[in-house]
């Protein structure tokens, strides 16, 4: 959620498809030289998001939207606001309603908005996943994408993301595979922190691009 990202969307391509065949340690230099490379300005986030995620931004869209064709859904770490566009193309009947740390990110986002003509259904507001700036019980569905390996806190994004859905709402977080997220590192890491939370869920691997399974989504419903 924070205005520092990484070429991790490239990793998924670059080093998924092209070097997963590769030796382990021309891998390891990889992710090293990724993570450590800071994207300077939104618009910038923005072009490589749209070149490299599009694919799984529809899907993920597609997803919620079969799901949850009409209320209200949270989008954690909303970006530039490309998933939260594409929702709303998906469902004519559903609402969503963006978060995100950056300023830069959310102005951007609202401009998105206003070109799509969605400006009734879609809006952002800056805001850490830590203390969101909503009541309780506000939404019907959460969602988040490449966003809770930047949650300083895991624990409390995901207890304030259970503090505004509605009871029996679901929230689907997706990150990164762990190959390419330490703190993922080992199923037991993210099954811990579902099994820890107040949500009941699961931790599942996610194949895309093609057979890769770059990512992982925690699928987690509110009691």
């Amino acid at each position: 959620m924070r205005k520092r990202s990484s070429l991790l969307l490239i990793v998924v391509l670059g080093v998924a498809l092209l070097y997963r065949n590769r030796h382990r340690t021309s891998l390891q230099r990889i992710r090293a030289n990724v993570r450590a490379f800071d994207l300077p300005t939104a618009g910038m986030y923005d072009a490589l998001v749209a070149s490299v995620l599009s694919g799984l931004y529809e899907r993920v869209a597609d997803e919620v939207a079969a799901s949850l064709p009409t209320g209200t859904v949270l989008e954690v770490g909303s970006g530039p606001g490309r998933l939260a566009v594409l929702l709303a193309q998906r469902a004519p009947s559903l609402e969503a309603v963006g978060v995100d740390i950056s300023p830069e990110m959310v102005e951007r986002a609202a401009r998105r908005v206003e070109e799509a003509d969605l400006g009734e259904r879609v809006r952002f507001e800056v805001g850490d996943v830590g203390a969101l700036p909503f009541p309780d019980a506000s939404f019907d569905g959460a969602i988040s994408t490449l966003s809770l390996h930047h949650w300083p806190d895991p624990a409390s994004g995901l207890a304030e993301i259970y503090r505004v859905l509605k009871p029996g709402a679901e929230a689907r977080i997706y990150d990164l595979a762990h190959w390419l997220w330490r703190p993922a590192r080992g199923a037991s890491q993210l099954d811990r922190l579902v099994a820890e939370s107040s949500f009941d869920g699961e931790v599942e691997m996610v194949r895309w691009p093609g057979s890769v399974q770059a990512f992982a989504v925690l699928r987690l419903r509110r009691l």
